[in-house]
């Protein structure tokens, strides 16, 4: 236990200091003002969807804050300014800023400790989230009317000068680095522990009857099995795994991908609160349900072109 404790501790004496560090960086992008020059993205956005402009700027909310951006779309629907089908379309579409915004949760942790590899996993999630937003898009070019308006525009703002920016991108990191360490350190302890006890060494025995029905090596079910306790707990299991030479970066990035799908049911723990509380019950699962199915058949299919390419 003592010596296991203590490998953690090394462990996270590197790569917590990574993280706060990427977290910061990250942040202080924002505060740079850069995410706002992605305000002509809302155009073809709407022009493709055949979405109202307001619904361009909740495109455009989603990369700052994807909750902003549907509360934008309740609002909306409530007063009766879009129908449903145009809410769904909207929402559904805002997946792409959305998985884009996760960079400032995923990348401070998956690039310390899978680098290019890691990199590599959450560009495959971004151009599903874009493909999704692509698709979403053509389904409301060919439900919705099409609508002659000017996009609205967001106002520029005046870019701060760099050590303001480094300030605030330093406050708005507080809660995050927050949530990052207290997470991390309890799970990458215990994980360490596990590891050292064998428990996914087991549990992988216990799941190794089902990797012929998978496209993964049958080490690689360490890693799911980690993925059911949490993402660190995951992405430490595999880094120890890329680090020993015992699995490949793409063959890490394909169980990655598996576990991603195979763990959706745990993920449902988080979306039913969100979808819910912003959309209300029946709204709220309608969408989870769609934008889940959507998202893990779209995964599925990035799975099995990664299998063909090997």
């Amino acid at each position: 236990m003592l010596a296991s404790l203590i490998s953690a501790s090394k462990y996270l004496s590197i790569m917590i200091p990574s993280m706060i560090l990427g977290v910061i960086g990250v942040n202080l992008v924002v505060s740079l003002g850069f995410v706002e020059k992605l305000s002509f993205i809302a155009r073809p956005v709407v022009s493709l969807g055949h979405l109202r402009d307001e619904c361009g700027l909740s495109f455009i909310t989603a990369f700052g804050s994807p909750t902003a951006a549907n509360s934008m779309l309740v609002e909306l629907y409530n007063k009766g300014n879009i129908e449903k089908r145009e809410l769904f379309i909207a929402s559904l579409a805002n997946s792409f800023p959305a998985i884009i915004m996760h960079w400032r949760a995923m990348l401070p942790i998956l690039i310390p400790l899978l680098g290019m590899t890691g990199l590599a996993y959450f560009g495959i999630l971004v151009v599903v989230g874009l493909v999704k937003t692509a698709f979403v898009l053509s389904v409301g070019r060919l439900m919705l009317p099409k609508r002659d308006h000017e996009c609205m525009e967001v106002a520029p703002k005046v870019r701060p000068e760099f050590w303001p920016a480094l300030i605030e991108g330093i406050r708005n990191s507080k809660n995050i680095i927050r949530r990052i360490v207290m997470i991390t350190i309890p799970i990458t302890a215990v994980t360490f522990v596990l590891i050292d006890l064998g428990a996914f060494e087991a549990l992988a025995s216990y799941l190794k009857g089902i990797t012929k029905y998978l496209p993964i090596p049958t080490e690689g079910v360490t890693i799911i099995g980690a993925q059911f306790v949490g993402n660190v707990a995951a992405y430490t299991v595999a880094s120890n795994l890329l680090t020993k030479g015992v699995l490949a970066g793409k063959d890490i990035v394909m169980i990655l991908l598996v576990g991603n799908v195979l763990t959706g049911i745990v993920g449902l723990r988080y979306l039913i609160p969100y979808y819910v509380g912003i959309f209300g019950p029946k709204i709220g699962t309608q969408l989870m349900v769609i934008s889940t199915a959507l998202r893990q058949g779209l995964i599925i299919m990035a799975i099995v072109a990664l299998f063909l390419m090997r």
